[in-house]
C-alpha cells in the first residue's frame, strides 16, 4: 500500500541551508528590527510597557545569532 522511497534520505543541502540562514538574517535585520524601532519611537508608551518592548529588537538580534550558531 505505502511505498517506500528509497532515494530520500532526509538530508538538506548545505548550500541551500547556507543560503536560508542568510536570507533569515538580512529579513530580520533589514526588515525587522528597524521597523520595529521605529514604531517603537513613534508610540506613545511609557512605563513598564516602555521597557519591556524596548527589548525586543534586542531579542530578534539575539534568535538571528542563535540560528547561525546552531546552523553550524
Amino acid at each position: 500500500m505505502f511505498v517506500k522511497n528509497e532515494g530520500f534520505s532526509g538530508a538538506v543541502n548545505p548550500v541551500d541551508f547556507v543560503i536560508s540562514i542568510v536570507i533569515v538574517i538580512i529579513v530580520i535585520s533589514a526588515v525587522a528590527i528597524p521597523t520595529i524601532q521605529e514604531v517603537l519611537n513613534s508610540s506613545n508608551i511609557t512605563g513598564i510597557a516602555n521597557t519591556v518592548l524596548s527589548v525586543v529588537p534586542t531579542f530578534l538580534a539575539l534568535l538571528a545569532l542563535v540560528m547561525v550558531a546552531r546552523g553550524f
